[in-house]
């Protein structure tokens, strides 16, 4: 009888253990299934979709309306406007020389040009509002940047700029655009950095770093104080912030786009090289709507491709 109680007890155990398994088993598939699959490339807006000879597609926003705006104009217009379906309805722009990085912001467009060593920023339709730094002078003054990259704006509306591709700092002003301070030498330690490539701000304050040639996400308080540093989402190029506190981020350099939440867990990877639909050449920058439907500006491979969330 003894014998036989113990059988029916191995026997359950090994039951629930094979169920243990195999239910582990498939929640791990599902999980792999569920990020291999969460979004899928819906559109691309290239040279061919919009009739006109594109430049290098290095930033890229939107509006409070859905229109999208990127770098992506030749000369002097360099700032293409689309509407939701991928049509040019404007351009606007003077004087660049290297544009850069572009956010829009309370519906203000603001444009890093790292030759002249300014930001701008303007209206919807391209009047100037205003300059940060002094156009055409590179140094390591309080108004002075030596090619910025990028720029964002914190809750309490002060405004900071990633100073960039040689002075390895970020240079923080007030909403008035006055000085308050700056943090960052060049290295690889904490709070140090190797080309400022990309900032973005979270609802807490949280200032987020594209560290991009030491291949990680640095992350700081408000004043500058390290917090934290993510080395497993590639070579961080592009950084942005949703309201739910996603964070998207490009790799330019194996052109992978990770979406993570707000401690770095990597929710969704996807892209990788190559010129077909949902492959980069160069995946830069990336924006995403009020719908969250990512836009991915491609360096190289100069266009926008669009990608949705499966249901």
């Amino acid at each position: 009888m003894n014998e036989w109680k113990r059988g029916i007890f191995f026997l359950m155990a090994a039951c629930a253990m094979m169920i243990l398994f195999l239910t582990g088993c498939e929640s791990e598939t599902s999980d792999k299934a569920k990020e291999a699959y969460m979004y899928e490339p819906v559109a691309i807006w290239d040279a061919e979709s919009t009739g006109m000879e594109l430049d290098k597609i290095l930033g890229i926003g939107i509006d409070s309306n859905g229109s999208v705006y990127a770098t992506a104009g030749k000369g002097d217009k360099g700032v293409l406007v689309f509407d939701k379906d991928g049509k040019v309805v404007d351009s606007w722009g003077k004087g660049f020389i290297s544009k850069h990085g572009l956010r829009v912001i309370d519906d203000k467009v603001w444009v890093t040009d790292r030759e002249r060593h300014i930001v701008m920023q303007f209206t919807l339709d391209g009047k100037l509002l205003r300059t940060l730094g002094t156009d055409g002078m590179r140094g390591l003054g309080h108004n002075e940047f030596n090619m910025p990259s990028d720029i964002a704006i914190g809750p309490n509306r002060d405004i900071y700029v990633s100073d960039g591709y040689a002075n390895s700092r970020v240079m923080r002003f007030s909403a008035d655009g006055k000085f308050k301070q700056s943090w960052g030498t060049k290295g690889n330690g904490p709070g140090q950095f190797n080309l400022v490539h990309n900032i973005a701000i979270d609802k807490k304050g949280r200032v987020y770093i594209a560290d991009r040639e030491n291949e990680r996400v640095q992350i700081f308080d408000a004043d500058g104080n390290f917090l934290d540093q993510w080395k497993h989402v590639g070579k961080a190029f592009g950084l942005y912030i949703d309201e739910q506190m996603r964070i998207y981020i490009t790799d330019g350099q194996s052109n992978n786009v990770y979406v993570t939440d707000d401690k770095g867990k990597v929710l969704s990877m996807f892209g990788k090289t190559g010129d077909g639909a949902g492959e980069f050449k160069m995946a830069h920058s990336i924006t995403v709507d009020k719908k969250g439907n990512i836009y991915v500006a491609e360096g190289d491979g100069m266009r926008i491709q669009v990608f949705s969330r499966k249901k």
